[in-house]
């Protein structure tokens, strides 16, 4: 039992870790992504919300999980399995949601329909395409092509403002493809870290369920070791 309880006081501090990693995550997809999703039908904020308020919680977590393990407390760390137990239930949801709804074959289409209404109103919204063809390095719906009767702006070609007059500097890459292949990207990662450490948090319930019944048993014997 002596094992088992330093295993998991150290399981808690690499969980914590673990914790402030999700919460990074989450405000990196939330600020780089959604200010371009908000403007097209497909939704990253789901997942990266719930990872950050994951990631805080994680946190709170963690206090219990040490101090019960330092306490020898069988409640605190019946608690903290309970939370960690579902807490990695959410983050399977979240896995999934991100691995097969973020990256459905319909999203994309949506995405090039709402994008080229974007862009039919160039005028009304060149804010949010200025900052989509410089975050993303891209031009034009599927290409620089795309601009006809207005001057290639700067963001196709990395400047602050202007127009693109160098034809080597322009992106390449329509809008289009890249909003496609970062949604993607990002549902990847979202996903892939969402449930690797879910794995992490099973064998923290595993650890945490033996220290409890260690503890429990030690207490019907009447002596703590």
């Amino acid at each position: 039992m002596g094992m088992i309880k330093y295993l998991l006081f150290i399981f808690n501090f690499i969980f914590a870790v673990c914790g402030l990693g999700i919460l990074t995550l989450g405000v990196i997809v939330h600020l780089r992504v959604t200010e371009v999703t908000d403007h097209i039908d497909t939704n990253l904020t789901f997942p990266s919300i719930t990872l950050i308020v994951i990631g805080s919680i994680i946190f709170v977590i963690s206090f219990f999980g040490c101090c019960g393990a330092i306490r020898e407390s069988h409640c605190m760390i019946i608690t903290f399995a309970s939370f960690l137990l579902f807490i990695l239930l959410v983050q399977i949801a979240v896995g999934v949601y991100a691995f097969v709804v973020v990256k459905n074959d319909n999203n994309q289409i949506d995405i090039r329909n709402d994008y080229q209404k974007l862009f039919n109103n160039y005028s009304e919204n060149k804010e949010i395409i200025d900052i989509v063809q410089s975050s993303l390095q891209c031009c034009g719906v599927d290409s620089q092509r795309d601009y006809i009767n207005i001057p290639i702006p700067a963001s196709c070609c990395g400047k602050q403002n202007g127009t693109c007059v160098n034809q080597d500097i322009i992106y390449q890459h329509g809008c289009v493809e890249e909003i496609k292949r970062a949604i993607s990207t990002a549902g990847t990662i979202l996903g892939s870290v969402a449930i690797a450490i879910a794995g992490i948090e099973l064998i923290g319930i595993i650890f945490a369920l033996c220290l409890a019944n260690s503890i429990k048993n030690a207490e019907r014997r009447g002596y703590r070791v």
